[in-house]
């Protein structure tokens, strides 16, 4: 098999990718399949290096996990990094690694990724070691090929399958660091073509460097920095999320921000106890605070309601008010009538085996009654930034300790 990951940067002439052109009664040969599927391999791996980078993504944590038998052992978390020929490097289970064996030159096995080919001598007390990995093919499912020709010779093995792995090694130095890439405000201030990324001199990303200790003393986690030396690169989600968080939750828009619900004066999801002292009791009363001022006539017991239930499958009741009233244009109270009330007891007592009530509180920004602001918006019950369109909802219960 080619070196693909040595493709576009140290080929001593240019190599230009081509794809099977099919057509009818074609005969196919192996270097056809061979070159259909390093088409598609170097298009990813190109795209990965020059779109993408390459560093850890997530995971890979090298933490200390001493043993009797091997106390300068640590183990490399499951996780995920771009190699910096473009190739993915995934760690589905942990890997165990003994320092005290791991050196220059010595490599763990693609197929087994906890044994090392070689045993080099002891590491050196309290030196530093960079804990680096790379991709690897590990090649598997052995079967049996028919001798070429007519001879009579036996038959060879071939392996069937190329299997996608990694390797491991303790570098004694940190390997060269690539050029800084360029900051995108100075590429565009000085009216600045973006280069290209140099070809990688190293197939290496250094995970973490540790400080071994003395014999007989344990590696412990305060020994090994992932920070100072590992290079990260961030997906497409979390810098999604961050632009989202830095820069559209003060976007100008046309108009006034449709009203929300601010905080109330329970925590959503909260039991309640009854029956037991010194507990949180429930509200008597449940208060809405909102964010803006709202039309008192809009609020009556179906813009603003709480519905009750005893247990999954039973069924939903609606607590009846005994008023709910508006207070300084933004707060509105939800009182329950006394035969009612979150912490009394249901009339008729409990379901068998339940001695809990849930409560769900819906404040309506959808249907003929809903509650409306100053400006006239419909609540955004959902927080979406646009009026109407949405409920919001809470939940508490309260349990009752017979």
């Amino acid at each position: 098999m080619k070196n693909i990951e040595l493709l576009d940067c140290f080929q001593p002439t240019q190599v230009m990718l081509e794809r099977v052109n099919y057509f009818p009664r074609q005969l196919l040969t192996v270097e056809d399949m061979v070159t259909e599927r390093d088409y598609f391999l170097q298009k990813l791996r190109r795209h990965n290096r020059f779109l993408h980078g390459w560093g850890v993504v997530c995971g890979l944590e090298v933490t200390a996990a001493p043993t009797l038998e091997a106390m300068w052992q640590v183990k490399i978390g499951s996780g995920y990094a771009l190699g910096p020929y473009g190739d993915e490097i995934y760690a589905a289970e942990p890997v165990l690694l003994d320092l005290s064996k791991c050196g220059a030159g010595t490599t763990t096995n693609p197929c087994e990724p906890d044994m090392l080919s070689a045993a080099p001598p002891r590491a050196s007390i309290g030196t530093e070691v960079f804990i680096a990995i790379k991709y690897a093919e590990c090649f598997a499912r052995p079967v049996r090929a028919m001798p070429a020709g007519c001879a009579c010779e036996d038959e060879a093995c071939e392996y069937s399958r190329i299997r996608d792995s990694f390797q491991i090694e303790c570098l004694a130095e940190l390997p060269p660091q690539p050029t800084p890439i360029p900051h995108l405000c100075d590429l565009i201030a000085h009216k600045q073509l973006t280069p290209c990324p140099p070809c990688p001199t190293t197939p290496w990303v250094v995970l973490a460097r540790a400080r071994l200790p003395k014999f007989p003393n344990s590696i412990a986690d305060g020994q090994i920095d992932n920070v100072t030396v590992r290079r990260q690169i961030y997906s497409t989600a979390i810098l999604q999320e961050q632009l989202i968080a830095c820069c559209c939750k003060d976007v100008p828009h046309d108009g006034p921000n449709p009203v929300q619900v601010d905080h109330l004066n329970f925590q959503p999801d909260t039991i309640f106890n009854v029956g037991i002292t010194n507990l949180q009791p429930p509200p008597q009363a449940l208060e809405i605070v909102f964010t803006k001022g709202i039309k008192p006539a809009k609020v009556n017991n179906r813009a603003v309601r709480v519905e009750r239930s005893f247990a999954q499958g039973t069924s939903i009741t609606i607590v009846n008010p005994k008023e709910i009233r508006v207070d300084n244009e933004k707060t509105v109270t939800f009182v329950p009538e006394e035969a009612e009330a979150f912490g009394s007891r249901p009339t008729g007592g409990f379901p068998v085996g339940v001695a809990q009530v849930d409560y769900t509180l819906t404040v309506s920004g959808t249907g003929t009654d809903k509650i409306m602001d100053v400006d006239d918006l419909a609540l955004d019950g959902l927080k979406l930034g646009k009026p109407g369109g949405s409920d919001f909802t809470a939940k508490f219960s309260v349990k009752f300790h017979l």
